[in-house]
């Protein structure tokens, strides 16, 4: 994955660590190369149509595009960002459109990529082509734009796509997944454009990653989630980062982790709390337990059906 900034998040990072180490390449990205899974979300073998990926009953995630704003250098796709084989024709809106109506277990729909809100031209032709699909009762999309750069959020284009999300929340939910991982990313030009948002019809959420050297302290997280939690987001997840190759500098010690989480739990109010999970390898979203609980082995868990994971999958 090519390194790429972009000018406001250079001056961000300066005297910045924390914002250095998300998006400047290290030589630990070539050095430390032990990981061995390189599509950890299983969405290669789960993509029924080109973008469109359904690897849960009820829930279809849509690669809007692969193409960021900036390169975090912590991603789980870190194999495609920056990729122009991410990029979709109509027909391939199309297909999605076909699909999805097709598939009326199908409620939910994410749009992710890449970053949906820096391809806005494709994210208005998806969302017009699915908004009135009568089966699907949620929309989701994720974004880190607000960090990478707030000021997009002026531009024309992309004013029409946020009025096009505020017509479609009217009338179903639509949420907006924001990454943010340090309070130092809380800029009143970040803060701004949550303020705009939060007069639409969207209700805003937070998804933060476990990355050492950049948010692996109470002080860091606590700072940070109650900043989201005091301009209105909400903290939804905190992620273990996933064994990607290339991102093996970022992964922390589980039990500091869970220790970490434990002390925020016990500090702050519940919905200013996210939930710890480890997003296992083709077996979803599992919650860690916290240190409430004694004797909890943490080399292993079990997935929705009861199947009993190794957690050292590298």
């Amino acid at each position: 994955m090519n390194e790429k900034v972009t000018p406001y998040l250079r001056d961000l990072a300066l005297n910045n660590p924390a914002i250095q180490l998300q998006f400047h390449r290290s030589p630990e990205e070539d050095a430390l190369k032990r990981f061995q899974l390189e599509d950890p979300l299983e969405e290669d073998k789960n993509e029924v149509v080109k973008g469109l990926v359904h690897k849960y009953s009820n829930r279809a995630l849509i690669k809007v595009s692969l193409r960021c704003a900036a390169h975090c250098r912590f991603c789980t796709r870190y194999r495609q960002i920056g990729s122009a084989e991410g990029d979709l024709e109509e027909t391939d809106i199309d297909n999605m459109a076909t699909y999805l109506s097709s598939n009326p277990q199908i409620d939910d729909v994410i749009l992710s990529g890449g970053d949906p809100l820096y391809a806005p031209k494709t994210t208005i032709n998806i969302l017009k082509k699915i908004r009135d699909i009568s089966s699907i009762k949620v929309f989701r999309v994720g974004t880190r734009l607000p960090v990478h750069n707030p000021s997009s959020f002026e531009s024309p284009l992309l004013k029409r796509t946020v009025n096009l999300i505020d017509e479609i929340g009217e009338k179903k939910p639509f949420f907006m997944l924001i990454n943010f991982q340090h309070p130092n990313e809380l800029t009143e030009e970040t803060l701004k454009v949550v303020r705009s948002l939060r007069r639409r019809n969207i209700t805003l959420l937070s998804q933060t990653v476990f990355l050492k050297g950049v948010n692996n302290s109470v002080d860091n997280l606590m700072e940070l989630f109650q900043g989201l939690y005091h301009n209105g987001v909400i903290p939804y997840y905190i992620f273990r980062c996933d064994y990607v190759k290339g991102v093996e500098r970022f992964v922390c010690d589980i039990k500091e982790e869970q220790e970490i989480m434990t002390l925020l739990r016990s500090r702050l109010s519940g919905i200013a709390c996210p939930t710890y999970v480890v997003d296992v390898p083709g077996h979803g979203k599992i919650p860690v337990p916290l240190s409430y609980w004694d004797n909890v082995d943490l080399s292993h868990c079990r997935d929705f059906k009861g199947q009993e994971i190794p957690l050292d999958y590298s």
